[in-house]
């Protein structure tokens, strides 16, 4: 029988996991952000080193996996003087990657726009750089919100790959639970409950964003 007693008596074990896993989602999340705009500067750039830079990064990004990047940060990383702890490597790997994804979803949303509105602003007497920052951004960022709110649920869902480097997050504590009381369906059943309720605080915050924030035509 499925056995609730077995949960409520590690809660503290399951609230240690979920306050570790919380915080490599969210250093993730703003790193990947920022990331993200880096990567979008370049692949927009007009110099082609520099495009040409950041379409290779999103390349390499997207087409190997974050458990292998995890792995060459956490095990290769050493081999040159360099030894960051598993949390670190998580943490890294999931910028990374995540940056590479974020950047074209920025930059598709940026593209998106349509360049008469660049133009208009442009004969009103704006500067360049004024109208990006007080036209296009702000439409950009209001038509990216859905996809980059499926980006924070993938995120929140990869930290889960940090336990196989010993980072004692969520699925982690989880295994070591299951070592412990040899129960298998009230344990993941617990997990997945607390990752579902967290992908649904994510997505609400993003749904109210977009409320709060419409895409105006």
């Amino acid at each position: 029988m499925f056995d609730v007693e077995i949960i409520v008596r590690n809660l503290p074990l399951f609230a240690s996991g979920l306050w570790l896993t919380c915080l490599i989602a969210a250093s993730g999340i703003l790193g990947a952000l920022l990331g993200g705009a880096v990567v979008a500067y370049c692949t927009m750039s007009r110099l082609r080193a520099l495009r040409g830079l950041g379409i290779s990064f999103v390349e390499l990004m997207r087409n190997t996996p974050i458990l292998v990047q995890m792995f060459v940060y956490y095990f290769g990383l050493p081999s040159i003087g360099l030894r960051p702890s598993g949390v670190e490597s998580a943490v890294a790997a999931l910028i990374l990657q995540n940056s590479a994804y974020i950047g074209e979803i920025y930059r598709a949303a940026i593209q998106s726009i349509h360049a008469r509105q660049s133009e208009a602003a442009l004969a009103l007497g704006m500067m360049r750089i004024t109208a990006f920052f007080r036209i296009v951004l702000p439409q950009a960022l209001r038509r990216s919100l859905p996809l980059l709110g499926n980006q924070f649920v993938f995120m929140l869902k990869d930290t889960s790959i940090a336990s196989t480097i010993a980072v004692a997050e969520l699925t982690h504590s989880s295994k070591l639970l299951l070592d412990q009381t040899a129960a298998p369906y009230e344990i993941f059943a617990a997990v997945a409950a607390i990752y579902l309720a967290m992908s649904s605080v994510v997505l609400a915050l993003v749904r109210l964003a977009e409320m709060r924030l419409p895409i105006r035509a």
